[in-house]
């Protein structure tokens, strides 16, 4: 009852304060020098095909390889038919107005670059409720997997791992597989490069990470909504390097690499992590709804 109440305040009170961003003193006008922007890039790459080929051709340049992907949109369908999404679960597809393609997209997308089998040490790391890691440990038998989130208690405690993502408590070279999805972008101050160079210590050679949507862009750009901060007393870190966009989303923080973050902040500070990215060809094709442009896989080299 008092939830029914005090959230649509809540609602109220966010929409207002974000209406008030463009004269609002506790809200940053300037950012690292340039003028603070306002909606999500993604949107801007998504109306332009063409930014996503330009950026794949710098990331090259890198030396990193750029490949193309396209999704088995009949075993993606498949897979929803095969696994037992609870209702909880942005609806369990049963809500249109959900999130649940895209979600259960790159779930599914995820077992096509990594060969489970009863062995398979697998965490998915910032997974929040998602059940993920209990399907593949059904559907492939896996003896061994984890979920990760800042949500549980700090520490180990059966298949749940609490605190910081670069803080994984689990042996040196012990994990074969991981997973990100929609997780990475969230990682603020230098959480992103702590956490690659945690996949170094507890990935065995040849294990993979994979991050997906791995979210670059044009531009370095990181993501706030300003409301929604202020609001939940929160004051995230904001690289200078980067260009601040405000976003009325709901969401503390949101970054997206271009070469340059991407080669300093993770390429350099984890050498033992071998990067391939995948550009996704027919995401469209799933869902118009959804937006799994990239794909990272970062492996340990042997």
């Amino acid at each position: 009852m008092v939830k029914q109440l005090v959230y649509p305040l809540y609602k109220w009170s966010h929409k207002t304060l974000f209406q008030t961003r463009n004269y609002n003193p506790f809200f940053r006008k300037i950012h690292g020098g340039k003028p603070v922007l306002e909606g999500h890039i993604s949107a801007e790459h998504l109306a332009n095909p063409q930014l996503d080929q330009e950026l794949a051709e710098a990331i090259q340049q890198l030396g990193v390889s750029v490949l193309s992907h396209k999704i088995d949109v009949q075993a993606y369908d498949q897979y929803i038919k095969d696994t037992q999404y609870p209702d909880s679960y942005y609806g369990g597809g049963l809500d249109p107005a959900s999130n649940f393609v895209e979600k259960t997209l790159e779930h599914y997308v995820s077992t096509e670059f990594i060969e489970f089998g009863p062995e398979t040490v697998f965490v998915d790391i910032a997974a929040c409720t998602s059940p993920f890691y209990q399907i593949v440990r059904k559907r492939y038998g896996c003896k061994e997997t984890y979920q990760q989130d800042l949500i549980f208690a700090k520490g180990l405690h059966g298949d749940k791992i609490g605190g910081w993502a670069h803080e994984l408590v689990l042996p040196d070279q012990h994990v074969d597989a991981i997973t990100l999805h929609c997780s990475l972008e969230h990682f603020e101050d230098n959480s992103d490069t702590l956490f690659f160079q945690e996949l170094e210590r507890v990935l065995k050679p040849g294990g993979k990470a994979i991050i997906l949507p791995f979210y670059l862009a044009k531009e370095y750009t990181i993501h706030v909504d300003p409301a929604y901060n202020l609001l939940k007393f929160h004051r995230p870190s904001i690289d200078p390097k980067a260009t601040l966009r405000y976003c009325d989303w709901s969401q503390f923080f949101s970054r997206h690499y271009d070469q340059h973050a991407l080669q300093e902040r993770i390429l350099q500070a984890a050498p033992q992590l071998s990067l391939t990215l995948y550009k996704v060809e027919n995401f469209l094709e799933v869902d118009p709804r959804c937006y799994l442009r990239f794909i990272g896989v970062f492996e340990k080299k042997s």
